[in-house]
């Protein structure tokens, strides 16, 4: 009895703690990203649905209850989750009937139970689709290994609202051809400017480098595509490295200005700079070894640089 008495005082207390911190949802906390065909379930679709907020937010009981098509007709209906979904997360719901031909806006009715345990329904629009990613825009950053765990984990290119759909390691093979590893189903996505740990079965003790993946993903075409992408080093060094060793950013953290010091080969080329939303900040094109780009007029904070969509690393930069 003493050990259910203590049991329950821990569920009251990590509930309450949880509720407190926890804010109440609105409807700006949501955006909807895209949609596609649902690969676990022929002739159906996939809604995506990114939830803003702290990661101690969370929502019950989320469901898409009606889709209507730039006509108003109705196109799909959803079902009741039983799942949640935390903030700072993007979640796949399930809805009725093949909708990726649709013609946009669709408009989504969203009903979830917010922190006050009161539904609330939001209307969402979607416009237009996210430009479809190609293989150019995934780039393998590391392995990480323990004895109960093995993920590849691999960057994602595009902007914030960029969003993929059930990724996955489908296998991995060696230096010499062969299947070393394999991946699982994966039901959630990726957000673009990010990476994401992809779990495989356990590697052997010895692998001959450089190895290939091979990752499937749902683009935004409502396909599923497929990449071949290699690490040639267990330090998960991408085979775009010979690239990448050629850029720096110095100082870093600056207050005023950056240097982006380059080599020839990849002048003309244009770097980006995005807030960690994922929104552009600032744009322009390599002129030289040396590229000075003025950062005083941005807030304080982190931001992520890169150069042109085909040009793998992701390169963080401080201004304070």
């Amino acid at each position: 009895m003493k050990k259910l008495q203590k049991t329950l005082t821990f569920l009251t207390i990590f509930l309450s703690t949880t509720f407190a911190n926890a804010q109440s949802i609105t409807c700006n906390d949501f955006s909807i990203l895209g949609f596609g065909a649902n690969p676990f379930n022929s002739g159906y679709s996939l809604i995506h649905i990114r939830m803003e907020g702290d990661s101690m937010d969370f929502i019950s009981y989320p469901y898409i209850s009606l889709v209507t098509d730039c006509n108003g007709d109705t196109i799909a209906t959803g079902s009741l989750s039983f799942f949640g979904q935390m903030g700072q997360t993007v979640q796949s719901y399930p809805v009725t009937g093949d909708i990726t031909n649709a013609c946009l806006p669709i408009n989504v009715e969203y009903v979830y139970g917010n922190t006050d345990f009161e539904t609330d329904t939001c209307t969402f629009s979607l416009n237009s689709l996210p430009t479809a990613l190609t293989c150019g825009d995934f780039i393998p950053i590391a392995i990480q290994a323990d004895q109960s765990n093995t993920l590849i984990n691999i960057s994602m290119l595009g902007t914030g609202n960029t969003y993929i759909s059930n990724p996955r390691i489908s296998f991995v093979i060696d230096c010499v051809g062969d299947t070393i590893a394999t991946g699982f189903i994966n039901s959630s996505g990726q957000i673009g400017l990010s990476a994401q740990g992809y779990p495989i079965t356990p590697l052997g003790n010895t692998v001959c480098y450089p190895i290939t993946v091979e990752f499937i993903y749902g683009n935004t075409n409502f396909e599923t595509d497929t990449c071949l992408l290699t690490l040639d080093a267990t330090t998960g060094t991408p085979e775009s490295s010979i690239i990448e060793s050629a850029i720096s950013i110095f100082p870093n953290p600056a207050s005023n200005e950056i240097t982006i010091q380059t080599n020839k080969a990849i002048h003309e080329n244009n770097y980006l700079i995005y807030d960690y939303q994922g929104n552009l900040i600032l744009t322009g094109k390599l002129i030289s070894e040396n590229t000075f780009v003025d950062i005083s007029s941005l807030s304080n904070g982190l931001y992520l640089l890169k150069i042109d969509d085909h040009l793998g690393e992701i390169f963080k930069v401080l201004k304070q």
